[in-house]
C-alpha cells in the first residue's frame, strides 16, 4: 500500500455567511482589511459570504495559518459576537485540494489556536478541476 498524500493548497478562513450580507459592513465591523500585507490574509466575498483567508503561500503550513488567524480574530471576538447576534453565521473554514486517500494532519497546537476562537470548524475537500472522483469511501478498502 502506498502512503497517503497530504492536502494541497490548504487555506484557513474566518468564513461569514448571511443571505443579505454586506461585505463592507462585515469588514468594517471586524476592523479588518486586506491592505495590510504584513498580516498575510486576504478578504474574499461573494453574494452570500465573506471570508478572511490565510493561504500556505502567504503564511506557511496549517499550524502557522491557524495561529495567524487566531491572533487576528481573538481580540475581535466581541465583534464576531455582534455579527452572530445580527443573524450572521460564523465559522472557521479549512479547505484544500485532495486526491482519494489524502490526509490532513492537524497538530494539537493548531487545534488549540482554533479552539481559542470558540467557533465551529468546517473542513472542505476540493478535487482537482476536471478530475472525476471515484467512490468517496473507496479508501476504506485500502488496507
Amino acid at each position: 500500500m502506498n502512503s497517503p498524500g497530504s492536502w494541497e493548497s490548504v487555506n484557513v478562513s474566518l468564513a461569514i455567511t448571511k443571505a443579505d450580507i454586506s461585505a463592507d459592513f462585515v469588514t468594517d465591523a471586524l476592523g479588518l482589511d486586506d491592505d495590510q500585507p504584513d498580516h498575510g490574509a486576504r478578504i474574499y466575498s461573494g453574494p452570500h459570504w465573506w471570508a478572511y483567508t490565510y493561504t500556505e503561500e502567504s503564511t506557511g503550513g496549517l499550524e502557522a495559518m491557524a495561529n495567524s488567524l487566531a491572533q487576528r480574530i481573538r481580540p475581535r471576538r466581541d465583534k464576531v459576537d455582534t455579527l452572530l447576534q445580527t443573524g450572521h453565521s460564523v465559522q472557521i473554514a479549512i479547505a484544500g485540494t485532495v486526491e482519494t486517500g489524502d490526509q490532513l494532519f492537524i497538530s494539537t497546537t493548531a487545534l488549540e489556536h482554533l479552539a481559542s476562537l470558540a467557533l465551529p470548524v468546517s473542513f472542505t475537500s476540493l478535487t482537482p478541476s476536471g478530475t472525476h472522483e471515484e467512490d468517496p469511501l473507496s479508501w476504506l478498502e485500502e488496507g
